[in-house]
């Protein structure tokens, strides 16, 4: 991630059900770290229980930043939780916002309702082998190559360089995706 500021929450817990839960970079680094899965734990615990003060850290940390990560740990918790990232941006032009999510489900669902995403909340749909991406309005998406060489993507994604920091800075990869464009990682 580099120096990009972020607010995760546990993986699995909220996360789509699918093999990922069980190669999960982030449910790794749970396990090693137990202060990593503490702090992921209380930033949902905070979310559900004061969820004004949740949302109001959350945005004071866009607001005094030009970069932020939704979920390097976890994803988007359910529709009103989406309708606050999408408000919190709108708020926040300054700020550009990055979000991978398997939840394609609540993104089709805002942009049927509402229409275009805000310019500064770059949304990527996370592709996974057994999970079926639905993504009807061709918004950018992030697949990976398993250890095995197999991937999910086609030959003309853009291959990830590693630091979100740089990419950002350069005003590259996830942070400029475009409709229709793909980004590959390598497993993790």
């Amino acid at each position: 991630m580099g120096s990009i500021p972020s607010v995760s929450l546990p993986s699995v817990l909220t996360c789509r059900k699918c093999l990922c839960n069980m190669k999960c970079y982030s449910r790794k680094l749970e396990k090693l770290r137990p202060n990593v899965s503490k702090a992921y734990q209380e930033n949902f615990d905070l979310f559900i229980h004061h969820p004004e003060q949740y949302w109001r850290e959350v945005e004071a940390c866009i607001m005094l930043n030009q970069y932020f990560r939704f979920h390097v740990g976890g994803d988007i918790v359910n529709y009103q939780y989406f309708l606050k990232m999408v408000e919190i941006a709108q708020r926040n032009p300054q700020c550009s916002i990055l979000c991978f999510t398997k939840k394609d489900y609540i993104i089709n669902m805002y942009i049927r309702d509402y229409g275009e995403l805000p310019n500064n909340l770059h949304i990527v749909l996370s592709a996974w082998k057994d999970l079926t991406l639905h993504n009807p309005y061709q918004l950018p998406e992030a697949h990976v190559i398993y250890r095995d060489g197999t991937t999910t993507t086609h030959e003309d994604a853009i291959e990830c360089k590693g630091n979100c920091t740089e990419c950002a800075i350069e005003h590259g990869g996830c942070w400029n995706l475009k409709h229709g464009e793909r980004i590959k990682f390598h497993e993790h």
